[in-house]
């Protein structure tokens, strides 16, 4: 478990939630491709753009934070 003062605000828990889902590297929820370059942000989330399939992503993608407000 990851300790409540992890949470403190939004960008730590993107932080947090960046390192644990692409802790692999990072791959195209779409296409499982891992030919994938940064491509801005949103918010606080990084966002990515998928060289094989031309998708953009972010790390809440398929995820089940995606359609969160918080």
């Amino acid at each position: 478990m990851f300790p409540l003062s992890r949470f403190v605000s939004e960008s730590a828990a993107a932080d947090l939630l960046q390192q644990v889902r692409w802790c692999d590297g990072v791959g195209c929820p779409r296409c499982r491709s891992d030919l994938t370059v940064r491509n801005g942000s949103y918010r606080v989330y990084q966002r990515y753009l998928c060289k094989n399939c031309g998708r953009t992503f972010n790390d809440k993608t398929d995820t089940i934070f995606a359609h969160s407000k918080l």
